[in-house]
């Protein structure tokens, strides 16, 4: 065992002058790895190689204190600093509304997160070995996870390493035997008290008797694969999340509804990233959820509260927010609503002059009127520009009154050719738009008529046809105003 992990295991995990943290329970698994990597760091002392143990006494049986002298006497055998940390589990599971085992998990994490900053360490190994790595698929397999789950325990993720990974648990007890490791025995391993110890005490022995004797290594073939397609799709997540993710900050994630155009295995990512970015939640969105917002097609309207966050379909974009952003937004919301109500009392809308951009106050977007064949072809593709439509010119001209950007009113139409004249209430109902919403998208006018709803429609009245064109166009507010 040693021999393969001192050839092609160790050197992949562990860079020269690493300094690594190893975590320590004091059973056999923790024991013989300590073992593993004391005996590697002083064979290959050329590399710089250093340790330091960390230990967590949960408080939780007799034996503890035991176990904790017996891991600080084998670090000063072997010459190798020590941390123990004493916490009540139980009463610290409690306290959090968490089971007891994510709990201690939680707070072993978090000690040894300050271990590795205390003592300047690189890397974290931990024991995870074979039998743990078919434990954890078969364990998240029942709670339907996908391949990200089924992936398994990563041999390395970040700063934690795992060199036992693909080493069952017979090897590791007879290696204990061979060099003379202590360890303890914790039975409480030994009580189906928890899901993930009747795995390992009954499903697993199962499985391997009547359906595959050598299972443990079927699944760890299975999360070897897995995590090689997981590894690609999340490269491909990565480069969507450069160009979709339009803003990211503190609770807040905008992302472009042309994500929408993406496989689901690309979209169904990029929406738990986005859900993750705002609720600080490392397990990820549940699959109804994911589910709930895929389903939604990016329709402009479409919102819907989830734990934690608020998804909002607007026609900037999909909007993830926390908690604390909603209420802000809330706020914005009814001071937006306040200054449509002014603008439409006093001015009537913002007008639009050819050749210049205007700011739609209210609206926190610059619009602008210019001959379409004057325009550069690449201006559409400004990751600024929220929209546009064109319009065909003669037809315009045509009209007595000004174009202008204003909010809605009451009575307002639409004419849709083979129709006739429909109204925006009908049109937002149609394309499933919220009614909190519909205030807040500026509509295009011509006195009475609307000829365009951005991101939801256009009028057929002065549509353009092949004839010269003019072109509308709204962008951010980022935006300065300047001429193109």
């Amino acid at each position: 065992m040693y021999e393969k992990m001192r050839q092609s295991v160790l050197p992949l995990l562990i860079p020269p002058q690493s300094r690594v943290l190893i975590a320590v329970s004091g059973g056999p698994d923790s024991m013989a790895l300590s073992h593993v990597l004391w005996r590697y760091v002083h064979e290959v002392s050329e590399q710089q190689i250093s340790l330091v143990l960390t230990h967590v006494h949960h408080g939780l049986r007799r034996e503890s204190d035991a176990e904790a002298e017996m891991v600080q006497e084998i670090a000063k055998r072997w010459d190798i600093p020590c941390v123990v940390h004493r916490f009540n589990a139980q009463a610290y599971a409690q306290a959090t509304g968490q089971s007891f085992e994510t709990a201690a998990r939680q707070w072993r994490y978090a000690r040894w997160n300050e271990d590795m900053l205390e003592y300047h360490c690189d890397l974290l190994a931990t024991a995870h070995h074979l039998g743990d790595q078919a434990e954890t698929v078969l364990y998240r397999l029942l709670r339907g996870s996908g391949t990200t789950g089924l992936a398994g325990i990563y041999p390395r993720k970040g700063r934690i390493i795992r060199p036992f990974l693909a080493i069952k648990k017979e090897d590791i007890l007879s290696y204990c035997q061979k060099e003379h490791i202590p360890y303890a025995v914790d039975y409480t391993n030994f009580q189906p008290l928890y899901v993930r110890n009747r795995i390992r005490l009954e499903l697993l022995p199962e499985l391997e008797k009547s359906y595959n004797p050598k299972i443990l290594e079927a699944i760890g073939r299975t999360a070897e694969v897995l995590r090689w397609d997981e590894e690609y799709l999340e490269q491909q997540t990565d480069k969507a999340w450069e160009s979709y993710c339009l803003f990211c900050e503190g609770d807040q994630v905008q992302l472009s509804r042309k994500m929408f155009n993406e496989p689901q295995a690309i979209l169904s990512r990029l929406i738990r990233r986005a859900a993750a970015q705002v609720t600080h939640e490392p397990r990820g969105l549940g699959f109804n959820y994911v589910l709930q917002i895929l389903e939604s097609g990016g329709q402009i309207g479409w919102q819907q509260d989830l734990p934690h966050f608020s998804v909002h379909m607007r026609y900037d974009g999909i909007w993830f927010l926390g908690k604390a952003s909603l209420e802000i937004r809330h706020n914005q919301d009814l001071q937006d609503l306040r200054l449509n109500r002014e603008n439409k009392n006093e001015s009537g809308g913002t007008p639009l002059t050819m050749g210049i951009w205007s700011k739609l106050a209210g609206f926190n977007i610059w619009a602008g009127l210019f001959e379409a064949e004057s325009l550069d072809p690449g201006l559409t593709k400004n990751e600024d520009i929220l929209g546009w439509a064109d319009f065909d010119r003669e037809e315009l001209s045509r009209l007595k009154e000004d174009l202008v950007f204003r909010s809605r009113r009451p009575g307002d139409m639409l004419w849709v050719k083979g129709v006739g004249h429909k109204s925006l209430k009908k049109i937002f109902q149609e394309a499933k738009i919220d009614a909190q919403e519909r205030a807040k998208i500026p509509l295009l006018a011509a006195g009475p008529r609307i000829l365009w709803i951005p991101g939801v429609k256009q009028s057929d009245c002065c549509r353009a046809g092949i004839q010269p064109k003019i072109r509308v166009i709204i962008k951010r507010e980022s935006e300065e105003n300047a001429g193109l």
